[in-house]
């Protein structure tokens, strides 16, 4: 397939460890130089921690390709997890880590990108990470489209790196940010509230020259499709890697 990149493995040095609110941590890593073809990635695209012991969980770079041989991950810390618990506690403890690199098919190309195509991203939780590479490389590559960012979160204390998407608007007239809390949660919230679908749908009443982003639980994914359906997209203007991983049971 045109545009496949290939599949590495490779071990890394791990530069920083940060945690950056309650339970999420970000993770620098810095990948080698290598004898052959440098590791590529797109993106949008993820990658696999592999842990000595044969385990491994999958992670969205939220760093852009255009920082070349750094790394950027965002991992959230589910304490009652018995994997995740291993995964902090190896990235705390040690110098480097094995990853491989890059996996999934929802990413975007700055140079493939059509200038009348409006961007919608819907990020839950740590799904930031992956919007996060998508805006920065785009901005990196002075891409003018509109870009729409929707971030969810059950409470306001689980968002992360706040400023940076305020800053991402601030600074681009393009780009325009909205952070959404559940309404059980939002007593002190004085935000949006709501379910992602449903505050999207507020803002966009049809989906021409759209391409929309999910990036978060299947649930989530499947709920916006559904809705974005309902007011008239197409279900192929929508790109999640939960459709590779989650596929959707036959009615």
């Amino acid at each position: 397939m045109p545009g496949v990149l290939a599949v590495k493995k490779v071990i890394c040095e791990i530069t920083e460890t940060e945690k950056l609110n309650h339970d999420v941590y970000r993770i620098r890593l810095h990948m080698p130089a290598t004898a052959s073809h440098a590791v590529e990635y797109y993106a949008g695209q993820y990658l696999n921690v592999l842990l000595p012991t044969g385990k491994q969980a999958s992670f969205s770079i939220a760093s852009a390709p255009d920082m070349g041989r750094e790394l950027e991950l965002h991992i959230r810390h589910i304490p009652e997890s018995e994997m995740s618990s291993a995964i902090v506690d190896h990235l705390l403890n040690n110098p480097s880590v094995e990853i491989e690199l890059p996996r999934g098919d929802c990413y975007v190309q700055a140079t493939q990108m059509k200038d009348d195509t409006q961007l919608i991203m819907a990020a839950a939780s740590t799904g930031f990470a992956q919007v996060k590479s998508m805006v920065e490389h785009l901005l990196a590559n002075q891409h003018h489209n509109p870009i729409h960012v929707y971030w969810g979160a059950r409470n306001a204390d689980d968002f992360y790196l706040a400023d940076l998407p305020e800053q991402w608007a601030r600074e681009h007239s393009h780009v325009t940010m909205t952070r959404v809390v559940e309404p059980d949660a939002a007593s002190a919230w004085q935000g949006r509230t709501g379910l992602l679908p449903a505050a999207i749908l507020e803002d966009f009443t049809e989906f021409d020259n759209t391409l929309v982003i999910g990036a978060g639980s299947p649930g989530m994914v499947y709920a916006l499709l559904d809705a974005c359906e309902a007011a008239g997209m197409k279900e192929e203007q929508l790109k999640s890697d939960v459709f590779a991983y989650a596929p959707r049971p036959v009615k």
